[in-house]
């Protein structure tokens, strides 16, 4: 599958992709982080050289069989000059339904979106923006998803700009909840209703 943009092209997964999305989760040689794990949730712990093993021997397989799902539930994010891997997007489970009891009283499946443009070349020229807006149309053109969430938090400033670009609504500020370096932050949730989106 793939959806293009004008900066961008979402795509399901290559064996090039694989060896690109490679050198941006493993451990770097000489130790430290990557320059996108600094914004990109540096409060969760970075693959360990084993973990991104394990994941990228996953997607390879998933890549062999061609047994995407509908909708999907990670794209890569290319560049529409060169067709080059610069990012992925992702949809996943913030809180699986339960069953209705016949009452009404239970939790609707709600989702929340990943984003990662890895290449800082590509950071702040509207890829990411149109990447999401892309993701956005896919997920409720293929699914039932009555709304979507975006967790970032406030320190990932160019995150919550693109959020409030595309029209999502802050719903949650739970202040001071993420210490980075040495420095504390607040941690941000979107969401964006479907007919919010659509109209």
């Amino acid at each position: 599958m793939q959806i293009e943009g004008s900066r961008v092209r979402l795509r399901d997964w290559t064996e090039e992709d694989l060896a690109a999305y490679e050198t941006w989760i493993m451990p770097p040689a000489g130790g430290g982080e990557h320059e996108w794990q600094r914004t990109d949730g540096p409060f969760y712990p970075n693959f360990t050289a084993e973990g991104a093993q394990r994941w990228l021997a996953t997607l390879r397989e998933h890549v062999a069989a061609g047994d995407w799902p509908d909708p999907r539930e990670t794209m890569v994010i290319a560049d529409a000059s060169d067709d080059r891997f610069i990012g992925q997007v992702s949809w996943y489970w913030s809180e699986k339904p339960t069953e209705d009891p016949g009452d009404g009283t239970h939790l609707l499946p709600l989702r929340s979106l990943g984003i990662t443009v890895y290449s800082p070349e590509h950071w702040s020229g509207g890829y990411g923006t149109e990447a999401l807006r892309l993701w956005i149309d896919h997920i409720f053109a293929r699914s039932d998803s009555h709304r979507l969430d975006l967790e970032t938090w406030s320190g990932n400033v160019g995150m919550c700009r693109v959020a409030v670009k595309l029209g999502f609504t802050e719903e949650a500020r739970i202040r001071r909840a993420r210490k980075v370096r040495g420095e504390y932050y607040d941690r941000m949730i979107y969401g964006v209703l479907r007919e919010e989106w659509q109209g």
